[in-house]
């Protein structure tokens, strides 16, 4: 689960991030949580699109309910919290469908708690979705998270998942188009790679969990996060 903390308030940041790691470790959910500054979310929404959970906040510099807007348009499917003690935007939070406004001083712990249980079931459910692939008479369903990347050879894609492989005709293209909201990414004109399987990035390659090491790109450089 890929929890993101943009909260300018530092003490309000670090109670979350200590709940959160508490409530991971209590469910036994495999959580990473990166703090972010409101101008790296602003410049390139995209980065953030396949987070699970996003809390979001208001101070200087920072404009939860912009940065919301912006994540949207990225086409962001992560339930946004705000957590602050600013009680005038409360409102604009449905706008931006927010899975919840939770006021800091006022939220008890156990709501807090209920609100990332909610999220983190949201997650489970997302990444329970799967895909279904077809070739000659044979078709496969496959958990969209168990799914590695997909890998093109003249004309010919195959798709390299936890337990095996499977070919089938398509383009990267149209899988693409259909993965891009699910936290796939194209490092390559003949690789598709889903991101939550990234463990290590150089500027020329990829390193997957399972060892896997890819290329990528030149032109699609831009789509990795180097940070």
């Amino acid at each position: 689960m890929r929890v993101i903390l943009c909260l300018p308030d530092l003490r309000e940041r670090d109670f979350c991030k200590k709940r959160i790691g508490e409530l991971a470790k209590t469910d036994c959910i495999e959580t990473t949580i990166e703090v972010r500054e409101p101008e790296e979310i602003r410049k390139n929404p995209g980065r953030f699109a396949d987070a699970d959970l996003i809390y979001l906040g208001f101070g200087p510099g920072c404009d939860g309910i912009g940065l919301a807007q912006s994540l949207r348009e990225a086409e962001s499917r992560a339930d946004i919290v705000f957590f602050t003690r600013d009680r005038e935007r409360v409102f604009e939070a449905f706008d931006v469908s927010a899975l919840h406004y939770l006021l800091d001083g006022q939220v008890s712990v156990s709501k807090f708690d209920e609100v990332f249980r909610r999220a983190e079931l949201h997650a489970s459910q997302r990444t329970q979705a799967s895909i279904v692939l077809s070739c000659a008479g044979e078709q496969r369903r496959l958990p969209i998270s168990q799914i590695y990347y997909f890998e093109v050879i003249n004309r010919i894609v195959t798709v390299h998942y936890v337990g095996g492989t499977f070919e089938f005709y398509s383009t990267l293209s149209k899988i693409e188009d259909s993965l891009s909201s699910k936290g796939f990414v194209r490092i390559h004109r003949a690789y598709l790679v889903s991101q939550r399987f990234i463990t290590g990035v150089t500027h020329s390659e990829i390193t997957l969990a399972d060892g896997t090491k890819l290329p990528i790109g030149g032109r699609y450089a831009s789509n990795i996060d180097l940070s």
